[in-house]
């Protein structure tokens, strides 16, 4: 056996039943596994956690009288594996209920295993964040481990027990277990994409321009019928083929290839989001994402060296991401027979349960796209980018927990994304900027939106033990950013990496002075989280607690007040020499509600109306669009989502990272429109935690009507307004037990269960 990571191991067990049965087993794996039975497989885990964390799945197996085999396919990857995949040390384990651990759970039933050969490892530099990609070797593998055949088994040797993570614990380095939280992925066979490219290729070692020259019409329409599976490919000996697929749409998949034959061949297969117009990736520059002529494929994936046996099947460990595929083939003396290719989707099971519709066609048209990049970047937690660093990070997952609750009722993602955040937390009391991950990372002011994730759980979600449960870290957290108010009474914040935004103005999204000196922003933000604090200590009844985040809100504010207002531009400067000013920092301040009312009328004039202010990206543009709302200033925010009525004009499918040239084709951070259609345009928020109250304050704009539905932890909230002939008809319905507040200019209306009736239209403004 290796001594140590990277390796893969198989496992296996073989056993008999005199009768039928249905048996109950718990199944984890460091650090991840493929778990079969009689050489079929029924699941993938384990579930990403933290080695405090470390879920296990259960499956029932329904089995007839006769032989099985349970086996496992399990990789460790070490220091090569993904920043979010955590480990302790490697191993299987499996748990029978009842009396069939006896007869099937490891430690005790006869296991075997044996590594298995053939497998290479290495990092991509562009997605180093995702961990190594594979390289297997046919030749060398067990092509039986799934069945328990061949040879090399070796009795399992026993490692240190499971450990429940309620025992208490005198064992060291172990993984403390717990059921899995989240259902299974998804995984659904797609059968579509489409063969765009077609050419003969030798050279593989640097990216090679995609040319309508080079293409093989001929051969095109062959290959278009083994995507779809109508028909086998055969490449002749000594061939090379280079086969560009588009998917049409982002995908997560896990690939898989049907051959025989071809001994000595290679298949060289990766995924991009897009095609590049240079032969680097480095600048990002990819032009219209529908365009591959003149453009370059630079991606990452995996490969194979083909054994020559029949019926063949070459799968990947994990999935790859993105909408462009790249198929490489080259053989030697032998002819290479693809049969088909199996193309798996994979993310976490979110589907679209609310509803929009309007006016505007760029807004439905836009719909799908946010929607399309929440449910990329939902898995076992939530990502910022399915193609690159596949991590958890705080500010990301606020937004992705927003639009969340916008779609499902599902609690279980957000719920667990907060858990585990909670688990990340530093020595200072912090959270961690990304979490799980193996190699800590400080943002310090994503902790505060830990926080805010916190405030939005407790109100969008009927959850309150879990709240109160999280309200010690919420403490720590505030307590362990206020080690950074100095003797100046205002935040200083020198160690980590201060990421506010991708404006190409600040230099790796640092505004001016938060890494050497004073700024606004920092020091606003951490008002605003504290204001949400105190609403949150309130409505859970610890005024205490709440009277201490208000005494530390007033002071901060009134010396962020008087160091930073800039009376003759009337706006908050970011720095102390008031040489920079930005929209960022005058939207938290807005949003605070702690600017003086004389200062606000002139702070609101200079968000709208200064074209110098530092100008919020993708991402921070939700908080914009918070203090749009918040001004009544909804055909601002329609100006604004300009950026994202221009995505489908780009041939993108998803929601994107920053401004062009961007990095990341998707980036769920930017789709937090979504949760503007319901929670601003229709204007339906939480008024109380556990949304036991609703307020309606729509905003309609330039839009003639607008109407939607709402889940809801007790029902759905359907609300209809249209403007016609002067007036607007508004028709609400609530779920029973649950009433409303309606906003309609300076008139607001209680009510329960449902509403109908008409306003003047110009009441709206």
């Amino acid at each position: 056996a290796a001594s140590s990571p990277p390796f893969v191991t198989a496992y296996h067990l073989h056993f008999t039943l005199q009768a039928t049965a249905d048996i109950r087993i718990h199944v984890t794996a460091d650090e991840r596994y493929d778990l079969f039975l009689d050489g079929q497989r029924i699941g993938r885990g384990s579930e990403r956690g933290d080695p405090n964390n470390w879920f296990f799945e259960s499956y029932i197996l329904n089995l007839d009288a006769g032989q099985h085999t349970l086996a496992a396919r399990v990789w460790s990857l070490g220091d090569l594996r993904p920043f979010a995949e955590m480990s302790v040390s490697p191993g299987f384990l499996l748990c029978a209920e009842g009396d069939w651990g006896n007869i099937l759970s490891t430690g005790v039933a006869p296991w075997q295993s044996k590594i298995l050969d053939g497998f290479q490892f290495a990092i991509p530099p562009a997605a180093f964040w995702r961990g190594a990609r594979m390289a297997l070797d046919g030749h060398a593998y067990d092509w039986d481990y799934q069945q328990g055949t061949g040879t090399g088994w070796q009795p399992c040797q026993v490692n240190k027990p499971g450990i429940s993570r309620v025992y208490d614990l005198i064992w060291h380095d172990v993984h403390r277990l717990q059921p899995a939280t989240l259902p299974p992925m998804l995984e659904r066979t797609l059968n579509l994409g489409t063969v765009r490219h077609v050419q003969k290729y030798q050279d593989v070692s640097q990216p090679v321009m995609i040319q309508a020259a080079d293409h093989l019409p001929d051969e095109a329409a062959q290959w278009q019928g083994w995507l779809l599976g109508n028909n086998a490919v055969v490449i002749p000996p000594h061939t090379s083929r280079r086969v560009i697929i588009d998917m049409g749409q982002y995908y997560c998949l896990y690939p898989e290839l049907l051959v025989s034959n071809g001994d000595d061949a290679t298949i060289r297969l990766h995924s991009a989001e897009s095609t590049f117009l240079t032969p680097s990736d480095e600048n990002y520059e990819k032009g219209h994402r529908d365009v591959i002529e003149g453009t370059y494929f630079i991606g990452y994936g995996d490969s194979f060296v083909i054994e020559g046996g029949p019926l063949r099947s070459y799968d990947t460990l994990w999935w790859q991401a993105g909408r462009y595929w790249e198929l490489i083939v080259e053989t030697q003396s032998q002819s290479l027979e693809l049969h088909a290719i199996t193309l798996t989707e994979t993310r976490y099971p979110l589907e679209m349960g609310s509803r929009f519709h309007c006016d505007d066609t760029r807004l439905e048209n836009l719909l799908p796209i946010m929607l399309r990049s929440l449910q990329l970047t939902c898995h076992e937690t939530y990502y910022d980018a399915p193609y690159y660093e596949e991590m958890a990070y705080a500010a990301d997952a606020r937004l992705e927990m927003l639009c969340t609750y916008i779609v499902s009722q599902d609690k279980r993602l957000p719920r667990k994304t907060i858990h585990l955040f909670d688990s990340s937390r530093l020595d200072s009391g912090l959270t961690q900027a990304r979490y799980p991950s193996w190699e800590k990372q400080l943002i310090a002011p994503f902790a505060l939106w830990w926080v805010a994730m916190v405030h939005d759980y407790a109100y969008w979600t009927d959850d309150r033990d879990f709240v109160l449960q999280m309200l010690s870290g919420v403490r720590m957290g505030l307590e362990g950013y206020h080690r950074y108010v100095d003797d100046t009474g205002l935040v200083r914040i020198q160690e980590g990496w201060n990421f506010m935004d991708w404006l190409t103005a600040w230099p790796d999204g640092v505004p001016p002075q938060a890494v050497d000196g004073y700024n606004a922003l920092l020091n606003w933000h951490y008002i605003y989280i504290l204001t949400l604090a105190v609403d949150l200590e309130d409505q859970l009844g610890e005024p205490e607690f709440a009277q201490l985040w208000r005494r530390r809100t007033n002071s901060l504010a009134e010396r962020v007040i008087a160091t930073f207002w800039d009376e003759k531009r009337g706006l908050m400067a970011e720095d102390l020499d008031h040489q920079y000013f930005s929209e960022h920092t005058q939207a938290l301040a807005l949003l605070s509600g702690h600017v003086p009312e004389p200062y606000q009328t002139r702070m609101a004039d200079g968000l709208l109306h200064d074209p110098e202010l530092f100008r919020t990206t993708y991402y921070f543009s939700h908080y914009l669009f918070e203090a749009y709302r918040q001004l009544n200033q909804i055909d601002t925010m329609f100006s604004r989502l300009g950026d994202w009525f221009s995505l489908p004009e780009r041939g993108l499918k998803t929601t994107i990272e920053r401004p062009e040239p961007s990095r990341s084709d998707c980036h769920a951070w930017a789709a937090h429109p979504l949760f503007h259609y319901f929670a601003t345009i229709l204007g339906i928020r939480p008024s109380s935690p556990g949304f036991k109250t609703v307020d309606i304050h729509p905003q309609l704009g330039h839009l003639n009507y607008a109407e939607g539905m709402l889940v809801h932890p007790q029902g759905r909230i359907t609300v209809d307004f249209r403007k016609e002939g002067g007036l607007l008809r508004t028709q609400i319905s609530l779920p029973e037990d649950v009433t409303g507040t309606l906003h309609i200019g300076q008139q607001t209306i209680h009510f329960t269960n449902s509403f109908s009736d008409t306003f003047d239209v110009s009441s709206l403004v």
